[in-house]
This record gives structure tokens, C-alpha cells and sequence, in this order.
């Protein structure tokens, strides 16, 4: 059985941090994991776009990405990013195989600790917009009016007040892929 991880939430929240963990769990369980990052997709045009055009053009490429991985053969895919700003849902979800089952999970997190989180991160440069404490106050308050629209959510999990680890570990239980990691490694087996 493969798996389709989608994770969402607000700048900040531990998007790709998340992801990265739940990777490198469902590989230490005997799964073969990849997370892909809608953001990598966005940010790496080259182009003179308007935003909507920009991420639009972004969940066309992601969501090619994420079937190419189960493609070649991958049991977890883990899906992150604003899948609202690209409009991609529908085709992310298309992406994965029939017979794959679909995991929503949201993240949340206070401003505050998004602040402060974004601004203490190395990888965003000094000019980013997501370490603007304005820019990143709208952006939390557009994405709590979006909450009702995502697609059903399976887990929800506040990180504001758990280590990365703590929270990667919660997600992947209450994704039960723990438990299946023993039925991935006997399908595998010559038989």
C-alpha cells in the first residue's frame, strides 16, 4: 500500500521540517519516503509572473512530481506546502495511485512563535517576505480563513509548544505507518 502525506498550515508552523522527519521515519521503519516541497517548486521559476500564475504554474509541476515518485516506485510520498495559493488540490490528489491511501495533516502555530521561529531560520534570507512580522501576520490570518475549505483533515497538531521531533513523532503514529511498515517490508520480499 503507498501513501500520500499531505501537509499544510501556515508560515512557520514546521511545514518542511515536519516532512523531512516523517521521511526519515517511514525510512527507519523499511519504507522508501520522499517529501516534496510545493515551495522548492514556486521559488525555483525564473519568470515575471503575478502570483496566482507563479503558484498556479508551481502545483502543475508538483503535482507531475509527486506521481513521478510513486512512479518509480516510492511507498510514501509526504506532499507540503500552500496547496490553496496554487489551487492544486484536485491534481495533487489525482497524482497519487487508486489503491494509495490519502493523509491530510494541518499544522498549526501562534504568530508569535512563527515569528519567531522564521526569523531565527538560517535558510530565509534577511529580505525574505516570510520573516516580515506583517507580511507574516496576513498570511496567518488568510490561512485561518481558509482552514474550512481544505479537504478533510485526519490530523491536526499545534506545534507551538513541541520540539519538531515530538510532533514528527506524534504525526507518524497517528498515521499508523508504524504499524504498516512490517506488511511494506514482507510485500517486498521474493516470494
Amino acid at each position: 500500500m503507498r501513501h500520500l502525506v499531505t501537509v499544510v498550515g501556515p508560515i512557520g508552523a514546521g511545514k518542511s521540517t515536519i516532512a523531512a522527519l516523517l521521511a526519515r521515519r517511514a525510512q527507519a521503519a523499511g519504507m522508501t519516503a520522499c517529501p516534496a516541497d510545493l515551495d522548492d517548486l514556486a521559488f525555483a521559476q525564473r519568470a515575471d509572473l503575478d502570483l496566482a500564475e507563479l503558484w498556479r504554474r508551481a502545483g502543475v509541476a508538483h503535482s507531475a512530481l509527486v506521481r513521478g515518485w510513486f512512479d518509480a516506485g516510492v511507498d510514501v510520498v509526504i506532499a507540503h506546502g500552500p496547496f490553496f495559493e496554487s489551487r492544486s488540490w484536485e491534481s495533487l490528489l489525482a497524482a497519487a495511485p487508486a489503491d494509495s491511501r490519502h493523509h491530510h495533516v494541518l499544522l498549526r502555530v501562534t504568530f508569535e512563535v512563527a515569528l519567531a521561529r522564521v526569523q531565527s531560520d538560517p535558510g530565509r534570507g534577511r529580505g525574505a517576505r516570510s520573516v516580515q512580522a506583517e507580511f507574516l501576520r496576513a498570511t496567518h490570518e488568510s490561512f485561518a480563513g481558509l482552514i474550512e475549505g481544505l479537504p478533510r483533515i485526519d490530523i491536526d497538531v499545534d506545534t507551538s509548544a513541541s520540539t519538531a521531533d515530538e510532533v514528527a513523532d506524534r504525526v507518524f503514529h497517528l498515521l499508523e505507518l508504524d504499524a504498516l511498515s512490517t506488511s511494506c517490508r514482507t510485500e517486498r520480499q521474493p516470494g
